[in-house]
């Protein structure tokens, strides 16, 4: 009895001085978390109206960074860490974001179908019960006849499958990283089946709720360009589950929120958005393309939780909503205060690279290339806080996802936009694919981008993202001692970055049986060999538990 007091006493002070990693608990997995918190239905937030939005992205925060000491410091030491992570620098399942293929390999037809179990609007009228009709691309809020609400978009009728193209193939790519999106699908809607609510109002152009009449929605009809069977390619999408609270904010926290005690600007997952918007050229990445929802999972005490949504996706390929991109979209922000400065200084004798891009061949595509396209230098229309919080370990998280969608995912999600001429679906697969490749090769580079660490017996094994034709794998094991030096017990060449801890663990036990059952720990170092030199190094630290291995800790030099 004493001997094991002892046992726990020596335990507990090495703990107690032993790295962060050494303290992961013993229930820790890869991409799991705790369930939220349950609790009352926040009250609705005053939020500021979109021109204010505009203007503090475009210019007060710009102008903020530009003066402030902190922000260059930051910037210099590598930017904070995020804080939504586990010990192996993935992000866990959360009201912001669930791992799908970043935990599984996802089949075409689960892409193709995208989120939630689809139902089409029920046969019979589907009655408007408000709408916006300015722009070129009206939004009209429908009614089937089981009472179930819709929100349906179309094209500009000079770019037929553009915009509504372009939102479908996003939202099916985002939902497959992990991403929380409505679900959306495109219905061939015949016009003749809209009547209108007596109660039904509609957006004028002064942004005022007004009455819509019979009148208003013939005009919005007439000006859509229906075939000439009276039918129209339209996007419909559902609400997303829970009651509709509005955008959140890519920085700060929403206080009555129990569960969001992390500031959205540190959290990986909106961090790593990023490559997803710069790959998509999604341009519009803003506060009002957002949605948080209340869940409620207690409805006898009005309980439940936030969940934080991306809707909206009609910026990206080739689309802007309303119209086609203007060549200059992703490669400068809106108001791109350096390129102003830049233009003034050279007097009109500099131009622009993207200055000579030219719309693709398909209405339906409009602008969208990989040739000019570079990550670093990548641009939303409006500076996105999450966005320039952005280290390297965010942006290789969300690589090492994006490395999983494939040709076969992203030929899926293009089959899931009907694109009526099979050439511009081979025009997008391509263009995705090629910013793709410059995406992973950013993203990658000076790094060895090991993931996936899995455990069988006793051989632990890495998925290698960029395998390199013919190169192998060196590693060293040691046991990793909290006070001592760290002992070396094997090290080894192997054709992949795999690894059998038997010997290891048995000569660790051998050197001090005692010592390693109070400190139980590994760590094993994966390195290419790169000539004379090694390469960029991955550890991977786990815990020896009776005859299991459990990863607890990663560390990636870069």
């Amino acid at each position: 009895m004493r001997g094991s007091l002892l046992a726990c006493a020596a335990f507990a002070c090495l703990v107690a001085c032993a790295p962060s990693w050494k303290q992961t608990p013993h229930d820790e997995r890869f991409q799991r978390a705790a369930a939220p918190r349950l609790h009352p239905r926040p009250a609705p937030e005053s939020l500021p109206t979109d021109w204010w939005d505009r203007m503090t992205s475009s210019t007060v925060l710009p102008l903020g960074h530009l003066v402030s000491p902190g922000y260059y410091a930051s910037g210099a030491l590598g930017g904070r860490d995020a804080l939504d992570v586990n010990r192996l620098g993935e992000v866990p399942d959360s009201t912001w974001f669930e791992n799908r293929i970043g935990r599984r390999a996802l089949t075409p037809g689960e892409i193709e179908r995208g989120p939630g179990d689809w139902t089409a609007p029920a046969p019979g009228p589907l009655t408007v019960i408000s709408g916006k009709l300015e722009g070129a691309t009206p939004g009209l809020v429908l009614r089937d006849s089981t009472g179930r609400v819709f929100y349906a978009k179309v094209d500009p009728p000079a770019f037929r499958e553009l915009s509504t193209g372009a939102e479908i193939v996003a939202q099916r790519l985002l939902h497959a990283a992990g991403y929380l999106v409505p679900d959306m699908q495109l219905l061939d809607l015949s016009l003749e089946r809209l009547v209108l609510d007596p109660h039904a109002t509609r957006l004028n152009s002064y942004r005022q709720l007004v009455p819509m009449t019979r009148e208003h929605l013939r005009e919005l009809i007439s000006n859509l360009n229906p075939t000439s069977s009276y039918r129209l390619r339209t996007l419909v999408s559902l609400s997303t589950p829970g009651e509709s609270m509005g955008p959140f904010s890519y920085r700060g926290i929403r206080a009555d929120d129990p569960n969001d005690r992390i500031a959205h600007e540190r959290r990986r997952s909106l961090r790593g958005l990023w490559v997803f918007a710069a790959w998509l050229s999604n341009t519009d990445v803003r506060r009002q393309n957002t949605l948080d929802s209340f869940v409620v999972v207690d409805a006898r005490r009005h309980l439940g939780y936030v969940r934080h949504n991306l809707i909206d996706f009609g910026n990206s390929l080739g689309a802007a909503g309303e119209r086609d991109k203007y060549r200059g979209e992703g490669y400068e922000e809106e108001f791109d205060w350096p390129a102003i400065g830049l233009r003034l200084l050279a007097t009109g004798l500099r131009y622009d690279d993207w200055s000579l891009l030219r719309s693709s061949p398909y209405p339906s595509v409009a602008i969208f290339e990989a040739k000019l396209f570079e990550p670093e230098g990548w641009r939303p229309n409006y500076p996105n806080p999450a966005f320039d919080e952005a280290t390297a370990e965010d942006t290789f998280w969300a690589a090492s996802i994006l490395a999983r969608l494939d040709r076969a995912a992203i030929t899926a999600a293009v089959r899931a936009a009907r694109y009526s001429d099979p050439r511009a679906a081979r025009y997008i697969i391509d263009v995705l694919m090629a910013r793709r490749a410059k995406m992973l090769a950013y993203a990658f580079t000076g790094l060895l981008p090991l993931v996936d660490p899995t455990v069988s017996g006793h051989r632990v094994a890495m998925t290698d993202l960029a395998p390199r034709r013919g190169a192998g794998y060196r590693h060293l094991v040691r046991w990793d001692r909290t006070g001592r030096g760290d002992q070396e017990l094997a090290r080894g060449d192997s054709p992949t970055p795999s690894v059998d801890l038997a010997p290891a663990i048995a000569r660790a036990r051998q050197l001090d049986a005692s010592g390693f059952a109070a400190d139980p720990f590994l760590t094993i170092t994966w390195w290419r060999p790169r000539g004379s030199e090694s390469g960029p190094r991955v550890e991977l630290h786990l815990r020896v538990q009776g005859d299991h291995l459990i990863p607890v800790g990663l560390w990636r030099e870069h």
